[in-house]
């Protein structure tokens, strides 16, 4: 009975903290970046890496040494109506993820970049939805609505 309660204890701990990791599942859809190939990126940050790519533009980055050096990043090119699911792996507690795509006709960097922060830390699935010229988090069942 001694052992039961700090057991009890650990594993609360435990499953209430934040996962390791996380799959993205990525949807495209059909008219996406125009039908061209899009580099996408899912990057997990820091506080002082996600400040840093914050204000660097997608194109940017894409050119960056972090490309090769940052470990960790899940690397896709999609095109057209597509679905992929990267599993990505948190470096700590309090790590968020980064989306980062290069769409063709967008300039700015508002709308080629998605954060995946605070309110994920602990989801197992997260889906993101890629259209046109913008990403956005979507529900599990847009996601499964939208992929049939």
């Amino acid at each position: 009975m001694k052992y039961i309660l700090p057991a009890l204890l650990l594993l609360l701990i435990v499953g209430c903290g934040p996962r390791k990791s996380a799959n993205v599942h990525v949807l495209s859809l059909p008219e996406t970046n125009q039908g061209r190939a899009l580099p996408l990126h899912v990057i997990p940050v820091d506080d002082s890496l996600r400040t840093r790519l914050e204000v660097m533009s997608a194109e940017d980055w894409f050119l960056s040494d972090d490309v090769k050096t940052l470990s960790g990043i899940q690397k896709k090119v999609i095109r057209g109506a597509q679905n992929e699911v990267m599993r990505v792996e948190r470096a700590n507690n309090k790590n968020d993820f980064l989306v980062v795509v290069d769409f063709a006709e967008v300039e700015g960097s508002a709308s080629q970049k998605l954060i995946i922060g605070d309110r994920y830390y602990k989801a197992k699935d997260i889906y993101v939805l890629v259209s046109r010229d913008h990403i956005r988090i979507i529900t599990k069942k847009e996601y499964e609505d939208l992929k049939r």
